[in-house]
């Protein structure tokens, strides 16, 4: 199958200050963006609290003297979610985690803006020896336990069902059901 040609050509997204990025990531978890629903969610959210780790780690991965408070971050991440993201990978704003356990996410993986992954999903390499690791565009859905490896690319808008193996390119907008639901 073809890629998606606006994924291909597509430069990276530019490095925005993290407080854009938390903000990005609330109204993607539909969190009421007042200063009292803000602490809520950060202190009782699992699908905030997740995210968050995952920006903090990444930050401080990016910045110079900073790794040990990097791997702090992406140590609690994954011994309260048991949900691996690497501070690699490099992830748009409005990720949506609504259940973040079992969550595996490789250092070369890119995902896009406004993305949403539930539980289980493995992104990640084929086999040990190569480096390939799969571009996921704008809009994605990740269901259950799906996983996808190799240099594959998933669309936008794509949406990728439950207990699915992709390891070859999905198309923009697909796949649907029959009826184009």
């Amino acid at each position: 199958m073809d890629a998606d040609p606006s994924m291909a050509a597509r430069p990276s997204p530019p490095r925005e200050g993290l407080r854009a990025l938390l903000h990005a990531d609330l109204v993607a978890a539909q969190a009421p963006l007042h200063f009292g629903a803000v602490l809520r969610a950060w202190f009782i959210s699992p699908q905030v609290q997740a995210v968050w780790l995952y920006r903090l780690s990444a930050c401080c991965a990016r910045r110079r003297g900073l790794g040990l408070l990097s791997k702090y971050f992406n140590l609690r991440l994954i011994h309260r979610y048991g949900c691996h993201i690497s501070p690699r990978a490099r992830i748009g704003r409005g990720l949506s985690l609504p259940h973040p356990t079992g969550i595996v996410i490789g250092i070369g993986v890119q995902v896009g803006d406004d993305v949403t992954i539930y539980q289980g999903v493995t992104l990640g390499v084929r086999s040990k020896g190569r480096s390939e690791y799969p571009r996921i565009g704008d809009g994605v859905t990740l269901y259950a336990g799906a996983v996808v490896v190799g240099g594959v690319t998933v669309g936008n808008q794509a949406v990728v069902g439950a207990n699915a193996v992709v390891t070859d390119d999905v198309p923009a907008r697909a796949p649907r059901t029959p009826e184009g639901r």
